[in-house]
């Protein structure tokens, strides 16, 4: 719903509940859409009402929390379930559902581990027993901003096996196997959250992912462009996006995004490693140089950051130090794509950008990635910001 209709829908459900205040059913709908709308004030206006009259004040307090929460509140709203938490006479019910708006807190905040143990004791069952797909989302969101690839693809291809895996989490389990390098999966349980019905985000970008692995870049965007109704700011969809870009040299559209992603996931190597090699083929030699710097700095056993770096540092001529990065570079893997062609530079088989272009192409072959090892090693392997 666009939040034009949210809030035409919301003026006709308070004209509703004028004549009907205290009907439970118009409250709870009439606060949901406020939220959906935005409007603070009068989603707090129904809150103290549903609060005071509405017949369920358990449910009306989980319901602050998420009033808090959409406000950015987070502080006030962990205060909240914390005394929900430990309240006498919370229906089991409730029990979960705070367990996961807590565990929905750290995974805002970063702090995925906290989350993980909040959300354990109603995850960690055996896998022939539903799990809500709401923990299970959330689950695997946590195990993957953790980094705990290993055990989320342990834990989803059991429930998987057992046929308790709901879509959504497979559209997350999806973005977790393209990261843990495993594309067949990711493209069966993609396919399958977004059969179900349109799949969370995750699932689009690891489709995406895919599709640009097998340089379907029109299918990628088309994808890609779904995703980014989910979050427009997501850095992940952007870093993706910026790869579709220079697969089909696009090169002004390829920096634009990528500096846009690099600045919502700095963490990531991939990204930088494309954004330094689009600058390389522009000509901007010292925004590459600062790229591929960049680059090495976060991850100094990662063998294309001193290939790239050296391919630059070898089109400056500065030889001495571009021999050393290449050194680098082949004692990390001696396969190194980046490291060959910084020599062929050096060497003089690459003297203008038509010509390094050229040479990219030649040394990767029939390799998808843009300039560097796989395309999957380079997609972003961290999860969305949005939850």
């Amino acid at each position: 719903m666009t939040h034009s209709a949210a809030l035409q829908r919301l003026d006709r459900l308070e004209g509703f509940l004028r004549d009907d205040p205290d009907n439970p059913a118009l409250l709870n709908d009439t606060f949901d859409t406020a939220l959906q709308a935005g409007e603070w004030p009068r989603a707090e206006a129904v809150l103290r009402r549903g609060l005071e009259r509405g017949g369920d004040p358990w449910g009306w307090r989980s319901k602050e929390v998420h009033w808090l929460i959409a406000q950015q509140r987070l502080t006030d709203a962990r205060a909240a379930l914390h005394a929900l938490a430990s309240a006498s006479g919370l229906p089991e019910a409730l029990r979960p559902v705070v367990a996961h708006d807590l565990a929905f807190l750290a995974l805002r905040e970063h702090t995925p581990e906290p989350g993980l143990l909040e959300l354990a004791p109603w995850v960690e069952v055996d896998a022939q027993q539903p799990v809500a797909p709401a923990l299970e989302v959330l689950w695997l969101r946590l195990m993957h901003h953790a980094t705990r690839l290993d055990d989320a693809m342990a834990w989803a291809r059991a429930r998987w096996a057992a046929g308790t895996l709901s879509a959504p989490a497979a559209g997350v389990a999806a973005l977790v196997a393209l990261d843990a390098n495993d594309l067949p999966t990711a493209l069966l349980w993609a396919d399958h959250a977004l059969g179900a019905h349109g799949g969370p985000s995750e699932a689009l970008v690891a489709r995406a992912s895919v599709a640009l692995v097998r340089q379907e870049v029109a299918l990628a965007r088309t994808l890609l462009g779904n995703a980014l109704q989910h979050n427009p700011a997501d850095g992940r969809v952007l870093s993706a996006l910026g790869f579709a870009d220079l697969l089909e040299r696009r090169l002004p559209d390829a920096r634009s995004r990528l500096t846009s992603a690099v600045q919502a996931i700095p963490h990531h190597v991939g990204t930088w490693h494309a954004l330094g090699w689009t600058c390389l083929l522009q000509g901007d030699l010292d925004a590459a140089l600062q790229a591929f710097r960049h680059a090495v700095d976060l991850d100094r056993n990662f063998a294309e950051s001193h290939g790239g770096l050296a391919v630059v540092l070898a089109v400056r001529n500065e030889r001495e130090a571009a021999a050393e990065s290449i050194r680098r570079a082949m004692g990390l893997d001696r396969e190194n794509l980046s490291g060959r062609y910084a020599q062929a530079v050096l060497d003089g088989e690459a003297r203008d950008p038509r010509q390094l272009d050229a040479l990219a192409t030649r040394l990767l072959g029939g390799r998808a990635a843009p300039f560097g090892g796989s395309l999957r090693e380079l997609l972003p392997s961290i999860p969305s910001e949005k939850p």
